[in-house]
């Protein structure tokens, strides 16, 4: 009986398996070498304004993000002048934040008095690169306001020569591209209704006081297809005024190219 028992363990021990455990010993090995690395380890601490030191921005990645991080500080300072002179010439050299560069640079135009610079007009009447933007797009309408027939009164810091005209029409095309996605924004509608005023008062008076458009929906219907812009843009013209819903193709045309900035 014990012979067979023998037979039987022996046969069984043919089948043994050989466990390999070299990975699960290397890893060990890692994460011991990782907690003993990190107990020498202190945390970085960057010193305020540290993007100005010429020395700690030749160490960085790059000098576009320090550049950046100056624009940033500058406006906060109230330099206005600064952020205009120096954001154009990051622009010129390249940065990857492009339309953070240039949104920031038409504030501070518009802040200083350099709203009529050429090169700013260039920054916003690029516009239509981003239409996803509705916030890029409403600062670039205010610049062109400053620039077009409708502005109020010109600016002193540049004479008026010195840009190119703007017509009204693109202006309202520029707010009207604000008010696309978000149609109910007030600020937008705002500045639209101040635009519109001279030529279409109507429309304008309905985007001041809503509760009038159902007693005078004819001729607002009527004024809207007498202002001078392309169809698309009547249609978000008419979503504003009249609170109509949109389109499917207008719709498919937002989910396309939008991004978390137009949210």
């Amino acid at each position: 009986m014990a012979d067979a028992a023998d037979l039987w363990e022996s046969e069984l021990g043919l089948f043994d398996i050989e466990v390999d455990d070299s990975a699960a010993a290397a890893r060990r090995a890692r994460i011991e070498a990782s907690r003993r690395a990190a107990k020498g380890y202190t945390a970085k601490v960057e010193e305020p304004g540290w993007f100005n030191d010429p020395d700690q921005v030749a160490r960085s990645k790059g000098p576009a993000r320090p550049a950046l991080f100056a624009l940033h500080q500058q406006y906060y300072q109230r330099r206005f002048e600064d952020v205009v002179h120096g954001g154009l010439e990051l622009l010129r050299e390249g940065v990857k934040e492009e339309t953070e560069v240039m949104d920031l640079v038409m504030r501070a135009a518009l802040r200083c008095g350099q709203e009529r610079k050429e090169g700013v007009v260039e920054l916003a009447r690029r516009w239509t690169e981003f239409p996803n933007l509705p916030s890029l797009s409403f600062i670039s309408a205010r610049i062109l306001l400053s620039n077009s027939p409708l502005a109020t009164s010109p600016s002193p810091s540049t004479p008026s020569d010195s840009t190119p005209p703007v017509s009204a029409r693109e202006v309202l095309s520029a707010t009207l591209s604000s008010l696309r996605i978000h149609p109910s924004l007030p600020l937008p509608r705002a500045f639209l209704s101040t635009i519109l005023l001279p030529l279409h008062p109507l429309l304008s008076q309905v985007l001041t006081d809503p509760s009038i458009l159902d007693a005078q929906r004819a001729k607002v219907e009527q004024e809207l297809e007498s202002v001078e812009v392309g169809e698309k843009e009547r249609d978000v013209l008419r979503r504003v005024v009249l609170g109509a819903e949109k389109g499917a193709r207008e719709e498919e045309e937002e989910r396309v190219g939008r991004n978390v900035r137009s949210l």
